[in-house]
């Protein structure tokens, strides 16, 4: 019930500029965080880059994000700068984002799991509304929202998996979140061979766009 009380689609959403569609889906955000300790916090949605065909997801942002009212501002944002720049990518020609928009209290990190089919819609409708022709999704939280409990980020991370919804298929592949490498170092070797794939994915797409 809570669910549909805060769900509820706009069926003239595609008359609407994209900052219109931003500022709809904001409203409902804004509603599902009013259940958490934490949601006096900021709320950040993105980065703004609307026209970027590479969206990049993460779990949600850090105290330091909410502090800065910046996304990836913290040592996981500079590693993630980096890991970019060594695929020739500028951080920020991307668009940011994440699956949850504030920061939980710990507390609060298990009750979440009640409001997974509530995120994925929430997810869904950004999706729709950005576009992107690529979806790089950082770390376990936003693999499973999108693909479900069954997709664990050990097993599925570098590879390609069709998301596919309102008959569209965006390329999707997941890796490991940098706050995830900072904390496991012997793992970035198996984050640049996704990044690899994510940059030959890139060239791909472009080629076919200029042919």
């Amino acid at each position: 019930m809570y669910n549909s009380l805060i769900y509820t689609k706009n069926p003239t959403n595609e008359n609407l500029t994209t900052e219109e569609k931003v500022s709809n889906l904001f409203k409902k955000i804004k509603k599902f965080s009013s259940k958490y300790r934490n949601s006096k916090s900021n709320i950040i949605l993105s980065n703004k880059k609307y026209n970027s065909d590479i969206m990049i997801l993460g779990d949600m942002p850090s105290q330091e994000d909410i502090k800065n009212n910046t996304l990836f501002s913290d040592e996981s944002g500079k590693l993630l700068t980096k890991m970019l720049e060594a695929i020739s990518i500028n951080i920020n020609e991307v668009y940011l984002s994440n699956i949850l928009h504030f920061n939980l209290a710990k507390e609060d990190e298990k009750n979440i799991k009640k409001y997974e089919s509530l995120l994925k819609k929430i997810t869904q409708e950004h999706i729709a509304i950005i576009n992107p022709k690529i979806i790089f999704l950082l770390g376990s939280f936003p693999l499973q929202i999108l693909f479900g409990k069954d997709y664990s980020i050990s097993q599925k991370r570098g590879q390609w998996i069709p998301y596919v919804f309102a008959e569209k298929s965006i390329e999707t592949i997941s890796s490991f979140h940098p706050s995830f490498l900072i904390r496991q170092p012997t793992q970035k070797k198996n984050s640049w061979l996704d990044l690899q794939l994510l940059q030959k994915k890139i060239e791909e797409i472009k080629s076919l766009d200029n042919a």
